[in-house]
């Protein structure tokens, strides 16, 4: 067994051990803009580097916190070959630890390109797992023109109207004046965001930029359509790490995405990842169920990979207090929580089954 039992916090020592981790979203780099954004802490209980799981955590009440997985897809690692007496054990301190700490609840966000810490943590029999649909992860180790030639034909035909229409792509590290609220890229993203629709919490803020800057440098890449004017009319951040490339933030304006530049900025981000040494480029997975978004991600060539969540209650009497409580802010049924599916509970946002 490699390296002992450790609770990682905030601070400077956190950033030394990015080096070890398996992918960006088990990094404090990552991981304290992820905080910065939700109004919590980076941590990482870590057994040496075999055994790592990041989250974020979260005040709940007064000595009452809950823990959440970075958005995005990490929930734990565990290393090949590692022994799952291993686990039991890391898990059995993590767990008192958690407790002695007064968390009630933790959420788990487990990565797609990954399975095996699945069935592990199955094997423990104390996490709950559910299977959220499904992600598109793109081989591209093969080079551009065999990424190129995996592609659906509406995916080419696609990006060869984008670039028909004087459409330009670029991709290059991101800067911070890149991430400012003024930049185009920002722009561009909060735009979409507004007019699809999409929650709050998808609108960062200027300190989740700062921090995911300076936390990934130039692990943090910038990708951008231009119309004929030179105008940004697309763009979306990607995150590297080591041989991995995560498509994270996007936008772009409804009349250049009818001209094909959603499709010509994933292009743009494939072959590049494939002139780089990535081996995959994950795209991330759509809206709910077999959506117009997914589809659009798996006309790139790629395989359709299931991602898993993991809930756990660590003071159930607490946990219950907490969910009844909510129902009685929100007027509804405590059973209208415990039944709604969303996890915790004392978190939901309404009645979910009214």
């Amino acid at each position: 067994m490699t390296g002992g039992f450790t609770l990682t916090g905030p601070g400077p020592q956190a950033g030394r051990l990015d080096a070890d981790c398996p992918d960006v979203y088990f990094t404090a780099g990552y991981g304290a803009a992820d905080a910065a954004a939700q109004g919590g802490t980076w941590h990482s209980a870590r057994l040496g580097r075999r055994i790592q799981l990041p989250y974020v955590l979260r005040a709940v009440a007064d000595g009452v916190t809950d823990g959440v997985s970075p958005y995005g897809y990490c929930g734990l690692h565990v290393e090949p070959g590692c022994p799952p007496d291993d686990l039991a054990r890391f898990w059995a301190q993590a767990v008192a630890c958690w407790r002695d700490q007064g968390m009630v609840s933790l959420f788990l966000r487990f990565s797609p390109l990954d399975p095996a810490p699945v069935a592990a943590v199955r094997a423990l029999g104390t996490v709950r797992l559910a299977q959220h649909g499904e992600t598109v992860a793109v081989a591209v180790d093969a080079g551009p023109r065999r990424v190129w030639e995996a592609m659906a034909g509406r995916a080419r035909t696609a990006v060869r109207k984008a670039e028909n229409a004087g459409l330009t792509a670029e991709l290059r590290p991101a800067t911070a004046l890149d991430l400012t609220a003024a930049a185009p890229f920002r722009r561009v993203y909060e735009r979409t965001m507004r007019r699809i629709g999409s929650a709050e919490r998808y609108l960062f803020p200027d300190g989740y930029y700062r921090l995911l800057s300076s936390g990934l440098d130039k692990d943090l890449l910038l990708v951008s359509v231009r119309g004929p004017g030179g105008e940004v009319v697309a763009a979306a951040l990607v995150l590297r790490h080591r041989d991995r490339a995560h498509y994270h933030l996007a936008g772009s304006e409804p009349a250049a995405a009818r001209d094909g530049a959603n499709n010509l900025l994933v292009w743009r981000i494939l072959e590049w990842a494939a002139e780089t040494g990535c081996t995959r480029v994950h795209l991330g997975g759509g809206v709910g169920g077999d959506d117009g978004l997914l589809r659009f991600k798996t006309s790139f060539g790629g395989a359709l990979v299931p991602w898993w969540t993991g809930a756990v209650v660590l003071d159930r009497d607490r946990y219950a207090a907490l969910t009844v409580a909510r129902a009685h802010r929100l007027g509804c049924p405590v059973t209208d929580l415990r039944d709604g599916g969303f996890f915790p509970a004392y978190r939901a946002g309404r009645a979910l089954t009214r």
